[in-house]
C-alpha cells in the first residue's frame, strides 16, 4: 500500500490542532481560579473598545469603505448584546450617518453616495432597529425600500445583491429578512424564493450560495432562515441538513464553513445558529424522519437482503444526530 500523500490542507489542519491542543494543555495546567479569570468576559473593556470604534476607526479600516453600515451593525449589535447603550449624541450621529447612506430610490449603500446593496441595507436597517428610538425607526423610508427590493427580484425567484449583481441565497435572506422585520413582505417578494433556495441544497445536505456550488455554513444559515421566514422550511431535507452541520464541527471544538476547511470562529455563529433554528423545527424534522423510516421499511420488505442498505445506515446515523440536536421534550 502506497504512503499517504500529505497535502497543504492536511498540514494546515495539523498545525491548527497542535495550536489548539497547546491552549487546552495550558488551560488545564493552571489553578481553577485562574481558569475562571481567563474565561470571564471582560465587558467593560469590550464596551470601551466598541464605543471608541463607533466614534473613530484607524486607517487600516479604509479597506471597508464600502461596508460602513456593517461596521455600525457589528458595533451596535455587540453593545446591545452586552446589555449596554450609547449616549444620545453618539446615537444621533449614527442615525444621521446611516440616513446619508440611504439611496433616494430606496435601500442603503456601503457609504454616502454609494449604490444601494442588499447586504448593507440589511446592516443599516438592523442597526437602526437595534437603536430603536423613534428617530432611528422613522428614518427608514419603507415605501422606497420596498420598491428597491422589488427591483432586486430576479426571474429565478431569488434576489440580486445590487443592480447587475450576483443572485444568491445571501441575497434571498437579506431581502426577506429586511422585508419581514419592517412588515413590508408580501406574496410578490416571496414568489419563487423557496424554489430557488431548494435548488441550492446540495447532495451533502448543506446549502450552497447558488445552484451547483458547494455547501457552505454562511449560505446554509441564510437559506434555512429565509425558508423559516417564508414558512417553507418543510420543503428542505432537514435530516440531511442536520447531518451536514454536525460533521462540520472539528476535533478542535470549532466549526468549519465547508468540508475539509479549517475551523473558523465566525462559523461558531453560522453553524451554531443553524442548530438553534432547527430547535424551532423539531416537529417537521421528526415528521420527515418518520416518513423516511416508513419508506425505508417498505424498501426492506421488498428486498431479500437482511442487511441495512447504505441509505438506511445513513438514516440511522442521521436520526441519532437529530435526537441529540432536537430533543423531543425541548420547547
Amino acid at each position: 500500500m502506497g504512503s499517504r500523500r500529505v497535502t497543504k490542507t492536511l498540514e494546515d489542519q495539523w498545525m491548527v490542532e497542535r495550536q489548539v491542543r497547546e491552549i487546552y494543555d495550558f488551560f488545564y495546567s493552571i489553578p481553577p481560579n485562574s481558569q475562571s479569570v481567563i474565561l470571564e468576559l471582560q465587558r467593560d473593556k469590550h464596551f470601551d473598545y466598541l464605543t471608541r470604534g463607533l466614534r473613530k476607526l484607524g486607517p487600516s479600516f479604509s479597506v471597508l469603505d464600502a461596508n460602513r453600515p456593517w461596521l455600525c451593525y457589528w458595533i451596535l449589535h455587540s453593545i446591545a448584546l452586552l446589555g449596554e447603550s450609547i449616549d444620545a449624541k453618539l446615537e444621533n450621529d449614527a442615525i444621521d450617518f446611516l440616513s446619508r447612506c440611504q439611496d433616494k430610490d430606496g435601500g442603503y449603500g456601503g457609504g454616502p453616495g454609494q449604490m444601494p446593496h442588499l447586504a448593507t441595507t440589511y446592516a443599516a436597517v438592523n442597526s437602526l432597529i437595534t437603536l430603536g428610538s423613534p428617530k432611528a425607526l422613522s428614518s427608514i423610508n419603507r415605501e422606497k425600500l420596498y420598491t428597491f427590493l422589488l427591483r432586486m427580484k430576479d426571474t429565478s425567484g431569488g434576489f440580486r445583491m445590487h443592480y447587475g449583481g450576483e443572485v444568491d441565497v445571501r441575497a434571498c435572506y437579506t431581502a426577506i429578512s429586511v422585508a419581514s422585520i419592517l412588515k413590508i413582505v408580501d406574496d410578490e417578494l416571496i414568489n419563487g424564493v423557496g424554489n430557488y433556495i431548494l435548488s441550492c441544497q446540495t447532495y451533502e445536505g448543506g446549502i450552497a450560495g447558488e445552484p451547483g456550488s458547494e455547501a457552505h455554513g454562511g449560505y446554509t444559515f441564510c437559506g434555512l432562515a429565509a425558508m423559516i421566514l417564508i414558512n417553507e422550511a418543510n420543503r428542505l431535507d432537514l435530516p440531511r441538513l442536520i447531518d451536514w452541520v454536525v460533521f462540520r464541527q472539528g476535533v478542535e471544538g470549532g466549526f468549519q464553513g465547508r468540508t475539509n476547511k479549517l475551523v473558523d470562529g465566525c462559523y461558531s455563529f453560522w453553524q451554531g445558529a443553524v442548530a438553534f433554528l432547527i430547535q424551532r423545527l423539531k416537529s417537521i424534522v421528526h415528521e420527515q424522519l418518520r416518513l423516511s423510516n416508513e419508506l425505508g421499511t417498505e424498501s426492506a420488505d421488498d428486498s431479500s437482503e437482511s442487511e441495512l442498505s447504505d441509505e438506511e445506515e445513513h438514516l440511522e446515523r442521521t436520526s441519532s444526530h437529530v435526537q441529540k440536536t432536537c430533543p423531543l421534550g425541548q420547547e
